[in-house]
């Protein structure tokens, strides 16, 4: 590619004084507009005539008139001032956007966290959000990772121990049967777990520790003799859940899980009866990461998110 050598620019503040004078038509004014004296404007408008030979405006008893060389350079002087004041403006807002790094099991991702992220964004549109999604975060019967991994903070699903954090406990954890509201006008209506024995049971085999499976649900119901090796079985909680939603049967899950499908009528809980688990959801700082202002930012959300699902 082959460039041209550019005659070097007037001085830029001689060339600014012009642009805002020529809109004004008026010394006064373009001074104002610049926070200098009138005379400093002439005096730049003096000088950008001498540096290009040329007389820009002509002065008479109604104000300023541009002359004929003027009118045809003043639009793109104009539109070259608009451009360079979008760029900076774009180059302050890129530097004054901050970053949160996120991380989170893919089940609280897909079916709690995104669901509600958007009210995050809006609410704090120069906040980016990165989210790490792992299994990571669950505490499995074969454990988790606790150490350090680049998150600003975590949502974990475990015991509360996390040494060399500051934690803060989310929310307490049950598991609950769960179906369609399509299911409900069927031959065996479910107001009786009885009749859990007419449905396709959905298991969810998701590993962390603390699980409650069905076996243990229909004891505490006091159903006996009821085949619970049968139905659909997933290894992630959101497949056991879309499973449901599409009438596929009943699963038994964790219902903080499936509280927006709860609330927008995809699923409903048939029967009062829950069973807690040992673990639950805990934020996860970071003792390097709490003074930052996007993490105390996020925190404060989401509890208060927590707050207002609760009411």
């Amino acid at each position: 590619m082959t460039y041209t050598a550019r005659a070097p620019l007037p001085p830029l503040n001689a060339l600014k004084a012009f642009e805002v004078a020529a809109r004004h038509l008026n010394l006064t004014k373009a001074a104002a507009e610049l926070f200098v004296t009138p005379a400093a404007v002439s005096r730049h408008i003096k000088v950008l005539e001498e540096y290009l030979d040329v007389t820009l405006f002509i002065r008479g008893n109604q104000g300023l008139e541009l002359t004929e060389v003027a009118l045809h350079c003043y639009p793109k002087l104009s539109t070259g001032f608009a451009t360079l004041a979008d760029a900076v403006a774009e180059i302050r807002q890129r530097t004054n956007r901050r970053q949160l790094t996120v991380g989170m099991a893919p089940s609280f991702a897909s079916k709690w966290f995104i669901p509600r992220m958007n009210q995050f964004t809006e609410m704090f549109p120069d906040i980016d959000l990165r989210i790490i999604s792992s299994s990571d975060y669950l505490e499995s019967y074969k454990g988790a990772k606790h150490g350090r991994d680049g998150t600003d903070v975590s949502i974990r699903f475990g015991k509360g121990s996390y040494p060399d954090c500051e934690v803060k406990k989310m929310f307490s954890v049950s598991v609950t049967p769960l179906c369609s509201p399509t299911l409900l006008d069927g031959e065996f209506p479910l107001d009786d777990p009885e009749n859990l024995r007419h449905y396709t049971l959905i298991h969810d085999d998701t590993l962390h520790g603390g699980q409650q499976d069905w076996d243990t649900w229909l004891e505490a119901a006091g159903v006996s003799a009821m085949d619970t090796s049968r139905g659909s079985r997933f290894n992630h909680v959101s497949l056991a859940l879309e499973a449901a939603v599409a009438g596929h049967g009943v699963v038994l899950t964790i219902g903080a899980l499936a509280s927006k499908d709860i609330s927008q009528g995809r699923l409903i809980a048939p029967f009062q009866l829950s069973l807690p688990l040992d673990y639950n959801y805990y934020l996860v700082i970071d003792k390097d990461k709490q003074e930052l202002t996007t993490v105390n930012t996020f925190v404060d959300w989401i509890f208060s998110e927590i707050e207002s699902e609760k009411r």
